[in-house]
């Protein structure tokens, strides 16, 4: 009789041993499942406002850069609009440095392509950055006092002494029409024409310029715009 009890209960420790040994065993398994992962977040995780704002950024790129690749692969010409589409207002106000900024797009996206497709894009970027950016006849002079930063725009032949100056986040957008003349030779003399051209130039704020105090006045050629000197 004791004999059997005693059997008994080497039975019971062995199949708590056993029991023991698997729940280990599971444990382990489990812990070796999660090894390297990280910790399980909430279901709904709160987005900070920087975080959303590179998400749409990217998003906008993204999209306009699938576009423009579009039309490169179809032979479609890349037209200003094409560009003024994303660097838009919400482009420059939403950047801390735009115009730097836009040479890393620029370079970024000249290497997406390959072959013609690369010369294509860009000759119409570079076309569209002298357009936009680009001065060129329109000298552009700034003078700084104590006080004031004075950004002076010469127009030689600005049509009816008028443009429209928008002081935005990051940028100037100046907006007119200047005539050019040109002249050929007939068998009655020399005959003179003048047309008219609009232009749209998009320039950067100076730096120690206080954007929301831009003032605009138009003098005969000269566009000029005052601002208050930061820290001032």
């Amino acid at each position: 009789m004791r004999e059997k009890y005693l059997w008994l209960v080497i039975a019971v420790l062995t199949i708590l041993s056993l029991g023991q040994a698997c729940y280990i065993y599971e444990q382990t398994a489990a812990a070796s499942d999660f090894a390297g992962q990280p910790p399980a977040q909430p279901e709904i995780r709160k987005m900070g406002y920087a975080e959303k704002a590179y998400d749409a950024q990217w998003e906008q790129f993204r999209k306009w850069r699938d576009r423009i690749a579009g039309r490169l692969k179809r032979g479609t010409p890349l037209l200003e609009p094409d560009f003024d589409v994303f660097f838009d207002d919400n482009y420059f106000s939403r950047r801390l440095t735009p115009f730097d900024e836009m040479e890393h797009i620029r370079r970024q996206m000249s290497d997406l392509f390959q072959g013609s497709e690369k010369s294509s894009f860009d000759d119409y970027w570079n076309k569209w950055f002298k357009e936009r950016m680009v001065m060129g006849e329109f000298r552009t002079d700034i003078a700084r006092t104590d006080k004031d930063v004075i950004l002076t725009i010469l127009i030689p032949e600005l049509v009816g002494n008028e443009a429209a100056v928008d002081i935005g986040n990051g940028r100037i957008r100046v907006s007119f029409s200047a005539k050019t003349a040109s002249e050929k030779k007939s068998p009655g003399g020399i005959v003179r024409t003048e047309t008219s051209q609009s232009y749209i130039k998009i320039l950067p704020i100076p730096d120690d310029a206080a954007a929301g105090s831009g003032k605009v006045e138009t003098d005969g050629r000269q566009v000029k715009i005052k601002f208050e000197r930061k820290n001032n």
